[in-house]
């Protein structure tokens, strides 16, 4: 018995270390995700560059459940296709449980948080999945409808920054950053949008009014023929 107590606890000491190393990381991870939004915003290329290449070299998460995760995420990717939000949520919140690396799942988490006005909890999952792929330009895009609907201008402009220098249609960033800067209705983000522009140098029109919803989808732009559905990411 006393072999046993002493096992437990020594296994229990050990384990209680891997959780506070791991809240550390995810800790750590997070404050570069800042960092790279402060540093996109000041236009430091060296700076984003050099944080992003420490967030890849970050040890990633091992799968509990992948099969699980992966069943679970297609549940949740299938309810929030249906506007089921609430149930998206709770398919989504599995699949992440069950794998913490599995970034789409995790990406469209913190969409599904937005879509509830969830911000805290919005900004927290789109972060986890930047910290696992920190070049992933359609969530840092998600990363800044939330800073817009949270009033933050600076973060929006590294968010938005960072979503143009790591998409991988520029063109098509662009399109979408201007459009945004054109016709936006809430003034964070569409001030953030004209930033990101001019801190570019890409062109720009004056705002045109009346302007588009204030929370959109991944993508504000679904109009042109085949545009891909509000719910699903596109590539930027």
């Amino acid at each position: 018995m006393h072999l046993f107590s002493a096992a437990l606890a020594v296994w229990l000491v050990i384990g209680t270390a891997g959780l506070a190393a791991r809240a550390q990381t995810i800790d750590q991870n997070r404050y570069y995700i800042q960092q790279m939004i402060e540093l996109a915003a000041s236009n430091d290329d060296y700076g984003v560059n050099a944080t992003q290449q420490v967030l890849a070299q970050s040890p990633k998460p091992q799968p509990k459940d992948a099969a699980g995760a992966r069943a679970a995420f297609e549940r949740g990717r299938t309810w929030l296709e249906q506007d089921q939000v609430e149930n998206a949520l709770i398919a989504l919140r599995q699949a992440s449980q069950a794998d913490p690396g599995h970034v789409e799942a995790i990406n469209y988490l913190g969409l599904t948080y937005r879509k509830l006005n969830r911000l805290p909890e919005a900004e927290m999952a789109l972060q986890q999945a930047l910290t696992l792929e920190p070049t992933r330009a359609v969530a840092w895009f998600q990363l800044a409808q939330v800073y817009g609907l949270q009033n933050d201008t600076r973060r929006a402009v590294g968010a938005l920054a960072n979503t143009y220098r790591f998409a991988e249609n520029p063109m098509r960033a662009e399109e979408i950053l201007r459009n945004i800067a054109e016709n936006e209705a809430a003034d964070t983000l569409r001030n953030a949008a004209l930033q990101t522009l001019h801190l570019y140098k890409l062109p720009v029109a004056s705002p045109i009014v009346p302007p588009l919803p204030t929370n959109p989808g991944i993508l504000p732009l679904n109009t042109r023929s085949g545009a891909t559905p509000a719910h699903r990411p596109a590539a930027l």
